[in-house]
This record gives C-alpha cells, structure tokens and sequence, in this order.
C-alpha cells in the first residue's frame, strides 16, 4: 500500500530545489495567466533569459520547467524562463510591461553577458525582448521576425499568432535587433518561410549560421546531434564562430532525419533519380561505418584476449636466468659510409582515400533578385607596386558585387601601400602589410595563411584569391556575382578558366582603363599551353571548406559530397577534389570568365618583370613569360558592358581627395620608373623585342 502511495505521488519539478524555503537559492516565480516567470539566480555573471515554444504551450505537468532549464543548471547559469500558455506569441500587455519594468529596476544589470534565446515563438521574444536590454546576446532558432499580417502576409503557418494585437510594442523583430550585441540566428535556408523571415534581418550584428535540410525542427535536429549544447555554450560564454558550428554541424550526415531530408527535397522538386542514389550512398556509408566499428570492436576484443593469454602463461612459466648479451659484430665502415651517401628515395604522394565526389548543384537557371542580395563576398589579394590600376581593380569588384577586400601589401614604392591604408580608412578594404622575409615561400602564400584569422575572412559568404591583373567577366543577366550565383544553384564553389588578353598594341603607358583599352585575347576555346587552362575558384565559406588556396581551395572530404563547377554550371571532374589547378578538357565559360592581363602595355610590363612574380620570386618576367602570356588573337569586348558601373564606382573613390593624389603619384611613380629601366643596360632592346612577339593585329598591318 505504502509503495503505491508513493509511486502516485506528483514530481516535484527540479527548479524547486533551487528556491523553495530553507535552501541557499534566490529567486521567485510568478504565476500569470498567460505565462509564468521562473527565476534562478546562481553564481555567476552570465543571465540567460528563455522563451518557451509553442510546442510547450499547454504543458500542465507538475515537473514542467522553462525551456533550457536543466542546460542553465548545468552551466551554472542565471536563469529567467517565461513559460508559455498560450500560444499568443507573448503578445500580452502585461508581459512587456514586465520586462521593462524590470529593465528599470536595475534586474539585468551587473552581468557581464545577458543571453536571451528561444525556438521558433520563443525564437521571435527572444529578438524582440532582447531590445530592453542594450548589448544583450541572442540564440534565435528557426525565429519569426512578426506575425503582424500587414508586415509578413505570406506568413499564414500560425493563424493563432496572426490574431494576437500586433500594436503593442516589440511588435516588429527586424527593428529592434540594432541595440543587440551579437544576434546569432539558427535557420534551414531551404524552408521558405523561415528564410523569409530571416532575409526582413539585417545589420552588422547578425550571424546566420545554415542549418540545411532541418526544416522547421533545427533545435531538435542539433540536439540529435549532439551540437545543441555545445553551440549554446559557445554563443554564451565566448562566441560562437563558423568554422566550430559547421564542424559540429557534420554530424548530420549519420542521421537518418538528414537522408530522410534531403531525399525527401530532391523527390519534392521532381528529382527522383538523385533522391534514389542519395539514399544509396547514405546507407552504403551508414554500413561501412558499422562495419569498421564492429571490426575495431573485435580487435579490440582480440587484443584483450590475447593479453590475457599472455599474462596468464607467463605467470605460470618458471623463471629464467637472463642471458647475457651476445655482443653484435660491427658493420664495415665502408658500407655504413656508402648508405649514407645514397640519398633516400622520395615518397611516391598516395591519392588520398575518401568516399567524397563532386556532385552538381540544385536549383540551377534561376534569375538573381534586381536588388543584391545579403552577405559579404571577400576577395584576398596580394599587391607589390600596383598602384597605377588599384583604383580600377576595386571599382571593377564594386560594380559587380564583392564588398569585402583583404589587401597584402610588400615592399611598395609607388604608393600602393598608401592606398591600401587610404582605402581601409575609408572602410572601401581591410590593409595589412606583408614584408617579403628571405626563406618564406612567396608574399602570395604567406597572405593566405594569415588571411584565415582575420574577421572579415571568417564572417565572408564568398571566398576568391585573386590578383590586380585579373578581373571576372560574368556572362548572364546583369553582369552581377548574384546572376552567376543564380546560374549555376547551391554550388560549394565555382573555378574559372583564365582567358589571356595581350598587349592589344599598346606599347607605351597611360592611365586609361585595363578594362577598356585591352581588348585583344585569345580565342574562346584557344588553349596554347598549360598557362592558358590556369583557374581561379570563387568558394562558399561553409562547412565543407576548409583553406582558401591560390587557384582552388581545400575542402574537408569527410564531409559530403561538394557542389563544385566550372564557369558553365559543369560539375568538374572528382580527380579535382585531390589536386589540379588547370582546366579540365570541355570547360565551359557561359556563365563567367576571368579575363588575366598579365602583361598590359609593353612598358607596363617591364615594371612588372622589374617587380618579381608575386608567388614565384626568384622567377625572371622575361620573353619567356612574355611569349607565353601575350596573345592578341581575337577582339574581345564582353566586358566593356560592364564600364558604366566600373566609371560609377571609380567616381566615388576618385572624389576623396586624398586618394586621387595618391593614385597620381602612383602613376608618376611609373613613367619614372619606366624612363628609369629604359636607362638601363638592354632594357630598351628588349623592349624592342617583345614588341614583336604574338602582336597585335594592327602592328601586323602596319
């Protein structure tokens, strides 16, 4: 009878314990009609302020406790936690008057961080809240900015939420997130709705972190994996940064909600045949993993059976007198001479094992939005003595879209260092200096590695290296990145051939448009040599990057499969995955090419070779050079369509006062230098003679 009683008992809810009378806790409940109050206050200096979901509305357990509430407990965290009940979206008058009246009061101050966080109707109170609260935190999961109708009206999923009085204030999420320290929001761009509400976010503040094929469940996805807490843990007491969620995030790939997912997308967009064969690869890899565990168990069990057997046998074996030590006849000397003199034979590079392919994109052949869409696009670049066409190079960059750049300026003459600063002061790019050090293996390389710490890097969208001399003529809609990003679909990365322009007959130098005056190439499908197939990739900084390289990236293959093409949508080749820097037979060019001028005019170019290459220093410019990077075969001017916006962009930045001087002296740096290497021993006679090396048409008429 006694055991019945006691297993009839109601729970106690955990949060008792913390401020019922006669333990050391504080804090309080208030019980409300429409929601509660529970408040646990415990040591330390972070406060974590929770919003129930609406899958809590209506929970009328005894042991019901706010939402992140054991997490709070065990993190020692401060803990307010309003639990809903009613699905009202905490449109309630006397909820706000609350909260402000306790932002008054002093409650939140003291703290070094204020945390608010919730799912979906918790996700939008913990953005709007978070505005009583100056520099507060934000963990937002799959959030709604508003349900107000006149505000979102194709936002019909919550018809309860619709009806609540969205004239009370805190109405409107997206305008109140400027105050807010860090506002990281947690969403499945492929679910339209919540991507809807996600694009009305925007400001310097805001962190997307893309929890693919997770749908409206992203929270409850994480918790599968294991990466619920760790993110929160990172979002409260340091902060939370890509490369550490998207490294947490790959665990999806062994969750069968994810194949189910994804699958479920492909055969939603009429794609049944790719649905089948993810399916297949999910599985097959789901048994190779079981098999390798099961196979490492039994080694394991082996091991351990065979130790046994040995401890047990030599326990049992009498003991011996130990031997003495047979002393080991000495090697000729003349052989141990010979073997140290033969060199030791290079390691043949094994192809990496990995079940990785590269797989086309979805949602190719869409139209771009009229207006750019959000995100940074980052180009890293290394600068030695450019000074003359950085303006130009900038501009053209604006025009089409990127509005990040990270310049590595080394050893400049003419200023373009000082351009550089003039340009970060102006907050156009970021500017570091990168002194050439005898023993590193080029300015280019070292840039790149410590490109990966800097926050612009880190926080980018898009990822390209890329030189002054190299400029992205895209080829569909308006010429923009957000036209090529449309025409190729969800790719991970896009590699884009080189096309070689030449001298075009220019000889002597002028500061006039690269764009504009060099208009002579090689042939759309002319490729001479290797150089000629040389690429550049613009990547997605995601969770299967892993290293932003010269022409191609690295990325982690143990993470699926990548989503990479060429400038015409083509998947490239699975072999790209292990190494490869050129061009693959049939590339295609439709969407986007990178037009190279590598030589410019003919005494541009002895600046050039008077510099040194940027990545390969000891390598002379020479007719080598010159012979194999100047083709004048054909007129090319697709790019010229982009000159109106490139003399817009140059306009803005030539209006700074301080940077047209700079950009003057830079170009009377180069004539001088010009008529100072045309001084010198052989130089002009070997200007002569590259003046003649694959010219130009009209030279040939003339």
């Amino acid at each position: 009878m006694t055991s019945d009683v006691a297993d009839e008992a109601p729970k106690s809810p955990l949060w008792l314990d913390d401020i019922r009378p006669g333990t050391s806790g504080e804090g309080f409940l208030e019980k409300n009609l429409r929601n509660s109050l529970l408040f646990v206050k415990r040591p330390s200096d972070r406060l974590l302020i929770t919003f129930d979901n609406l899958a809590n509305v209506g929970d009328e357990r005894p042991e019901r406790e706010p939402w992140a509430f054991k997490f709070a407990s065990d993190e020692g965290l401060s803990h307010l936690g309003v639990m809903a009940h009613v699905s009202d979206w905490y449109r309630d008058e006397a909820l706000i008057e609350r909260f402000q009246s306790l932002a008054r009061d002093g409650f939140f101050d003291g703290y070094k961080r204020v945390i608010f966080a919730g799912v979906s109707m918790g996700g939008y109170a913990a953005l709007a809240f978070s505005s009583l609260v100056p520099g507060a935190h934000v963990l937002a999961f799959t959030p709604q900015s508003t349900l107000n109708p006149d505000l979102v009206p194709w936002e019909t999923r919550y018809e309860n939420g619709r009806r609540q009085d969205w004239t009370l204030p805190l109405s409107d999420a997206a305008e109140l997130t400027a105050t807010a320290g860090r506002v990281n929001i947690f969403y499945d761009p492929y679910h339209e709705p919540d991507q809807q509400h996600v694009d009305r976010l925007s400001g310097d503040n805001i962190r997307i972190f893309k929890c693919w094929f997770s749908k409206h469940k992203t929270a409850v996805f994480l918790r599968k994996i294991d990466a619920l807490k760790p993110v929160m843990s990172h979002a409260i007491f340091d902060e939370l940064e890509e490369g550490e969620f998207y490294r947490l995030y790959r665990k999806r790939r062994n969750l069968p909600w994810y194949r189910g997912s994804v699958s479920g997308y492909f055969r939603d967009t009429g794609r049944e045949e790719l649905a089948t064969q993810f399916d297949k690869m999910f599985r097959r890899r789901m048994r190779r993993k079981k098999r390798k565990a099961e196979e490492a168990a039994e080694k394991t069990a082996t091991l351990a059976a065979t130790t046994a057997e040995t401890d047990k046998a030599a326990a049992k074996a009498p003991a011996k007198p130990a031997a003495k030590p047979e002393a080991s006849p000495a090697k000729p000397a003349k052989a141990n001479a010979k073997t140290a003199a033969e060199p030791a034979k290079p390691k043949r590079r094994e192809k990496p094992e990995h079940d990785c392919h590269i797989i086309a994109p979805l949602n190719a052949g869409g139209k771009a939005p009229a207006k750019q869409g959000k995100g940074s696009r980052l180009i890293v670049t290394t600068m030695k003595n450019e000074g003359p066409f950085m303006l130009e190079w900038v501009a053209y960059n604006r025009a089409i879209g990127f509005t990040d750049f990270l310049i590595y300026t080394n050893d400049c003459d003419d200023g373009t260092d000082q351009i550089g600063d003039r340009l970060q002061e102006l907050g156009v790019v970021q500017h570091r200096v990168n002194p050439f050090k005898k023993g590193d293996d080029g300015p280019q390389r070292v840039a790149l590695r410590a490109s990966h710490r800097e926050d612009v890097f880190k926080n980018a969208d898009w990822l390209l290296c890329a030189d002054c001399d190299e400029f992205l003529n895209i080829r569909v809609g308006k010429g923009r990145l957000d036209d090529l990003f449309a025409a190729v679909g969800d790719a991970d990365a896009i590699s884009l051939c080189w096309k070689l322009f030449g001298n075009s007959g220019n000889i002597a130098y002028e500061d006039a448009l690269i764009t504009e005056k060099f208009d002579y190439a090689l042939g759309e499908t002319e490729y001479p040599h290797f150089r000629s197939l040389g690429l550049k990739t613009l990547v997605r900084n995601n969770d299967k990057f892993n290293r932003l390289r010269i022409h191609r990236p690295a990325f982690h293959l143990d993470r699926g499969d990548i989503k990479w093409v060429d400038g015409g949508g083509q998947p490239m080749p699975d072999s790209y995955l292990d190494g490869g820097w050129r061009a693959p037979v049939g590339v295609s060019h439709d969407f986007a090419r990178l037009h190279h001028y590598a030589v410019r005019s003919v005494e541009s170019f002895l600046v050039k070779r008077d510099r040194g290459r940027t990545n390969h220093i000891d390598d002379d410019q020479g007719m080598d050079y010159w012979s194999s990077m100047n083709f004048n075969t054909t007129r090319d001017t697709s790019i010229h369509a982009r000159l109106p916006g490139l003399r817009r962009e140059l306009k803005k930045l030539l209006k700074d006062p301080e940077l047209n001087r700079l950009h003057t002296e830079a170009c009377t740096w180069h004539r001088a230098k010009i008529k100072e290497l045309l001084a010198r021993d052989g130089w002009s006679e070997f200007r002569d003679e590259i003046i003649k090396v694959n010219a130009a048409p009209v030279f040939e008429n003339c």
